[in-house]
């Protein structure tokens, strides 16, 4: 039986979010059925674990983050690539890599197309010209694949309604996770309690913003420690924010770390106060520890966060924010309630099986 020659592009060859969903997509797939590619920028992590994993990864290295004349060089490379290998499946991932690799990949006769959204590119961060080019270009994009997947069901809905993808081509696929055998229990009679993170340190996640809240909260409570796991292109800002408040000691920046599992033990409630998300995997994987979870009130976080599992804080309401993690040692049996219920959620609704039948079923298209 000839295998299905699959090819998943990525532009930044790190292991974030939207990378480990693909891995998590990939390492589900039989290797007797399937011959597998990855292409991304070379050099880095992610490419290390396509090696690991015994796939082959295909480096581009006229794959940049800005919109440049590089662009246009990728374009045509990435067509002479497929024209090469002749794969059977494109999957793209992001915005970039979803732009070039649709249109190219459906000019080199690739039969079959996919584009996952995790979040889209335009949000209300944006003036309103970019927020409309990327909106233009995404629309444009659509044209040129067979299905659409989205994250979450917010962006699926609004992305029909406003008509940048037809419904037929628009499937919401939402992240899955492994069940680790070991939860969390928070200890009712410690005084301290860890408030944990593990993100990038860039705009989306809001990480100054929520330093200087840490660092205020911590001020006024001895009884809370903070730890943001992750690095990004705002790490040393955020480093030099804590070291200049004398609060080193209590708020930790480890940096990052390839497993997060051993910091995951160690929180005893997980913070998100991101801008924007499609689904993020950091609160399904810390809900899979048994955590309670304290996050912005954005699409995405909140199709993961309600009243059973932690509380959702509007975004850009530092003070509400600050209000809830200062009284948030008042009533431990609530945040193990909640921490036992984040586990509940993912056993029920976010496996990582149902998550790789589900594109399995795409791939052979039986959805």
């Amino acid at each position: 039986m000839k295998k299905i020659k699959i090819v998943h592009i990525q532009l930044l060859p790190i292991l974030s979010g939207v990378q480990n969903v693909m891995l998590k997509i990939l390492g589900s797939l039989e290797l007797d059925k399937y011959d597998i590619y990855v292409i991304s920028r070379p050099n880095g992590p992610l490419v290390e674990k396509v090696s690991e994993m015994e796939f082959t990864h295909i480096p581009l290295r006229s794959l940049h983050r800005r919109i440049s004349l590089f662009d246009l060089a990728a374009f045509f490379q990435l067509i002479r690539i497929f024209r090469k290998y002749k794969f059977d499946i494109v999957h793209t991932h992001s915005s970039k890599p979803g732009f070039l690799g649709r249109i190219s990949a459906r000019l080199a006769g690739v039969p079959y197309i996919i584009h996952t959204v995790h979040g889209y590119p335009f949000h209300d961060y944006q003036n309103k010209i970019t927020f409309h080019f990327y909106r233009l270009m995404e629309k444009f994009a659509a044209k040129f694949c067979d299905k659409v997947i989205f994250v979450n069901n917010y962006d699926r809905k609004e992305a029909i309604a406003t008509m940048l993808v037809p419904s037929s081509k628009a499937v919401t696929i939402h992240n899955g996770i492994e069940l680790p055998r070991y939860t969390k229990k928070i200890d009712l009679h410690k005084s301290e309690l860890i408030i944990g993170s593990i993100l990038r340190f860039w705009e989306q996640k809001n990480i100054i913003n929520t330093i200087k809240m840490a660092i205020e909260v911590c001020r006024q409570n001895r009884n809370l420690k903070f730890v943001f796991v992750g690095d990004g292109e705002l790490y040393p800002a955020a480093k030099k924010l804590v070291e200049m408040s004398g609060m080193s000691n209590k708020i930790l920046l480890p940096g990052w770390v390839q497993d997060p599992a051993e910091w995951l033990m160690k929180f005893d409630v997980f913070l998100l106060y991101s801008r924007w998300e499609g689904l993020p995997l950091s609160i399904l994987e810390a809900m899979s520890y048994g955590l309670p979870i304290i996050a912005s009130d954005i699409k995405g976080n909140n199709e993961l966060v309600n009243a059973e599992t932690g509380l959702l804080v509007p975004i850009n309401n530092l003070d509400r924010l600050t209000e809830v993690l200062l009284t948030i040692t008042n009533d431990k049996e609530k945040l193990i309630e909640w921490g036992r219920n984040s586990r509940k959620v993912i056993k029920d609704k976010f496996t990582l099986s149902e998550f790789s039948d589900k594109y399995k079923k795409v791939y052979l298209r039986e959805d």
